[in-house]
C-alpha cells in the first residue's frame, strides 16, 4: 500500500490581496478579502482564497477566525455570527475553505473532496485547508487584525481542521470546537452524512483496497491508533508508518493541542457524527472543558446569538453593553 505523507508547509511571504466593502453599519464594516493561495498545487477552482472580514468601528478587543462546516448551508449562520461579533469589538473573519461554496473544485460538489474514496485527493484538500487557514492568519497579522486575545472557532469539518491547525500553529490562543469528531475510518463507514462516500466505494472508486474494505480499514486503524501515544511530535507522527488516512485525522494531532487551549461543544442529538467519533476526539484532546447542547448537529444553528455570548465569555470579554448588541436589530448603511 502506497503511503502518503501530508505536507502542510508553505512559504511565508507578504501577501498581496484585494479587499472591498460589502456591508457597513453603525458598529462595523464588512469586506470580502481575496488573495492567491500559498498552497503549492491547488485544484482548478480553489486557487483564490476568500475570506469575509468584519471589523469593529471601535477599538478591537480581540480576534476570531471562523471555519465553517461541510457543505454550504451553514455558511450564512456563521456570516451572521461574524458580523455580530464585530459589532461588540471583535475582529471577525469567516474563511471559505477550499472545495466549498465559491471555491468548489471544477466538476466537484461543495465539501465532497474531504471525504472521497480517492485517498491522494482527499489528503490534498486537507493539506490545502491547513495552509489557507495559517496563511489567512498571516494576512490578518500583516494588517494588524490578529490580536493577542484570539480564538479559532471551528464547526464540524471546520472543527476537525481547527485541531490540525492549532497543533501546528502556536499563534492561536484558544480553539472552540463545535460538534466535531475524529476517527476518519469510522466516519467514512458510519456517518449518515457521508453516504456519498460509501456509494463511491460500492462503485469501485476507491484508490486503496484498505479504504474499500471496511473490516480491513477498521482493523488497521485500531492497530495504528495504539501508536499515537508514542509520538513526541507532529513530524514524528507524519514520518511514521501509520495509515495515511490517520495522518489527516484530528485524533492524531489532538495530543499536541493541549486541553487548556480547547473548549469542546457537543450536540446531544448529533446524528451526523457517531458518538464514538466525538468521544475519542474529546479524550485524545485530554478531556478539555466540555459543554452539551440539547439539540442536533444543525438544529442549533439558528441560536447563533447564544454562541456569540459563549465566544465572548471564553475570550474574557464581559460587558452587558456589548452583549446586548448581539441581539439589537442592525441598520445597514447604503454603500
Amino acid at each position: 500500500m502506497e503511503r502518503i505523507t501530508p505536507d502542510f508547509s508553505y512559504e511565508k511571504t507578504v501577501l498581496n490581496f484585494t479587499s472591498g466593502y460589502i456591508l457597513k453599519g453603525k458598529y462595523f464594516r464588512g469586506s470580502i478579502v481575496k488573495f492567491r493561495t500559498l498552497y503549492r498545487d491547488p485544484e482548478p477552482g480553489t486557487e483564490q482564497v476568500e475570506m469575509y472580514h468584519f471589523s469593529p468601528r471601535e477599538q478591537a478587543v480581540g480576534s476570531v477566525l471562523i471555519l465553517h462546516g461541510l457543505g454550504t448551508r451553514n455558511i450564512p449562520f456563521f456570516m451572521w455570527l461574524a458580523l455580530r461579533l464585530s459589532c461588540v469589538g471583535v475582529e471577525s473573519s469567516l474563511l471559505i475553505l477550499p472545495g466549498h461554496y465559491t471555491r468548489t473544485a471544477h466538476n466537484s460538489t461543495s465539501g465532497k473532496d474531504y471525504f472521497i474514496p480517492n485517498l491522494k485527493r482527499l489528503i490534498k484538500f486537507w493539506e490545502h485547508a491547513v495552509v489557507d487557514v495559517r496563511s489567512s492568519i498571516d494576512l490578518l497579522e500583516q494588517r494588524g487584525m490578529w490580536k493577542e486575545n484570539n480564538c479559532l472557532l471551528g464547526y464540524c469539518l471546520g472543527g476537525m481542521i481547527s485541531v490540525l491547525v492549532t497543533a501546528l500553529d502556536r499563534r492561536i490562543k484558544h480553539t472552540i470546537l463545535l460538534t466535531a469528531g475524529g476517527n476518519m475510518a469510522r466516519l467514512l463507514w458510519h456517518s449518515p452524512t457521508l453516504k456519498f462516500t460509501r456509494r463511491g466505494f460500492a462503485r469501485g472508486e476507491g484508490s486503496e483496497e484498505s479504504l474499500n474494505s471496511r473490516d480491513e480499514l477498521m482493523s488497521r486503524y485500531d492497530q495504528d491508533m495504539r501508536m499515537l501515544d508514542h509520538f513526541e511530535s507532529v513530524d514524528e507522527m507524519l514520518q511514521s508508518r501509520i495509515h495515511s488516512l490517520l495522518k489527516v485525522d484530528p485524533i492524531s494531532y489532538a495530543k499536541f493541542v493541549g486541553k487548556e487551549r480547547t473548549t469542546f461543544v457537543e450536540a446531544l442529538f448529533d446524528r451526523a457524527l457517531p458518538r464514538d467519533s466525538r468521544r475519542i476526539l474529546w479524550e485524545r484532546l485530554g478531556r478539555p472543558r466540555r459543554y452539551f447542547i440539547p439539540l442536533g448537529h444543525v438544529s442549533w444553528l439558528p441560536f447563533q446569538f447564544l454562541l456569540g455570548e459563549f465566544v465572548l465569555k471564553k475570550m474574557g470579554i464581559r460587558s452587558a453593553r456589548r452583549q446586548l448588541r448581539l441581539l439589537q436589530k442592525l441598520k445597514i448603511e447604503e454603500k
